[in-house]
């Protein structure tokens, strides 16, 4: 299991007094946008505490000028994780959305919910981040949130196949999507803290799936990408 980041105060040298005396940039939310990527990658590439200074060093800025726009770097953080969350969803929902066969829907599905390497800022945010949600209920309820949206995406896709006569159901169609959505969790964390391939992480949920479902699944020649690169593309 990844070493979560955790809430930090703010940078050692740097007061909230300080940021009072930052210009004030004419598109407030353009930079707000900007620190909530910089606050996403501080947080998918550190194992530890995260501090002001690297949210600031993500950015391109001197600390002061973050705490200008947040004097509560706790808050970032959690605004941060939000939209991550939310961005990881919608690619999500997109991806399985142009596509008409419950059979391609799903595979598109497995593929779009793994990390594609160690380092795929996307999801590797929502492992790293999660062990927040102890310390912030807020946060919690994000996380309970998603889950519950990955598992109905699952659960109308696998109705879908049934009732189209392509699944064979082995069970509850939710109780099926609440564990290819267990089994993404675990095999993701295989691919981030031990460097599982992404195709062996896929291959093993989509074993599941074929069971689950009573249909012989054809994985698609490359990972779902949408918003995203398969491994070795730039």
């Amino acid at each position: 299991m990844s070493s979560p980041a955790t809430l930090p105060a703010t940078g050692a040298g740097t007061t909230r007094e300080d940021a009072k005396h930052v210009p004030r940039p004419r598109n407030q939310e353009a930079r707000r946008r900007e620190l909530h990527a910089a606050a996403r990658r501080a947080i998918a590439e550190r194992t530890t505490r995260v501090r002001l200074k690297d949210i600031a060093d993500q950015a391109g800025l001197a600390p002061a000028s973050v705490l200008y726009y947040y004097p509560d770097v706790d808050v970032l953080l959690r605004e941060a994780f939000l939209s991550a969350t939310e961005r990881f969803a919608e690619r999500r929902r997109c991806a399985v959305e142009r596509l008409d066969d419950p059979r391609d829907q799903l595979v598109e599905m497995i593929g779009t919910g793994l990390p594609l390497t160690p380092d795929d800022e996307d999801v590797v945010i929502l492992y790293e981040g999660a062990g927040l949600i102890r310390h912030d209920p807020g946060l919690a309820e994000i996380v309970r949130n998603l889950t519950d949206l990955q598992v109905e995406l699952y659960r109308r896709i696998l109705e879908r196949g049934s009732a189209n006569g392509v699944f064979s159901l082995r069970d509850d169609a939710r109780a099926i999507a609440r564990n290819l959505v267990a089994l993404e969790d675990a095999y993701g964390l295989y691919i981030v803290d031990v460097g599982l391939p992404y195709h062996e992480a896929r291959a093993e949920v989509e074993s599941f799936a074929r069971i689950a479902t009573g249909c012989d699944l054809v994985a698609a020649e490359a990972p779902a990408a949408v918003g995203r690169d398969a491994p070795g593309q730039v």
